[in-house]
């Protein structure tokens, strides 16, 4: 008589995986997980880039604008009064300009101030820029 019983060391399993070339789902599925992670991140980089480059450029842009305004001041072109208006090149921008007394006979401080149009922009930028200058009018004075 044939013995049927078989003791667990002598079973051969012969659905045996290890030796099977290729990946398995649950490999695969940690593969593509880790693919999605790294794109959103890569994302998510690129979108902090492009936001910080375009306030780099709003700020340069500012910063401009209110060197302009306050060398035409301090050359003469227009004079050291408070106004304030718009750019005729940049219309989304406007700037202030207020000239107070210094605390020294003889000098004006001048404050130029460069804004983005709050009407266009959620949060609008700003540039400020104060100069002593001298007073035309104390130069005027000392003359007569």
């Amino acid at each position: 008589m044939r013995n049927t019983f078989m003791r667990p060391k002598e079973i051969v399993l012969r659905n045996n995986t290890a030796n099977r070339p290729g990946m398995t789902l649950l490999e695969v599925l940690l593969s593509l997980l880790v693919l999605v992670v790294a794109l959103a991140g890569i994302g998510a980089l690129t979108s902090l880039g492009r936001q910080s480059g375009a306030d780099a450029r709003d700020l340069t842009m500012a910063q401009l604008l209110c060197e302009g305004k306050m060398a035409e001041i301090a050359s003469g072109v227009i004079g050291p009064t408070n106004n304030q208006g718009r750019f005729p090149n940049e219309p989304d921008w406007t700037f202030s300009v207020t000239a107070t007394a210094a605390g020294t006979p003889g000098l004006l401080s001048v404050r130029v101030s460069v804004t983005q149009d709050p009407a266009t922009y959620t949060q609008p930028l700003d540039f400020e820029l104060v100069r002593w200058i001298p007073d035309p009018d104390y130069a005027a004075e000392l003359a007569q």
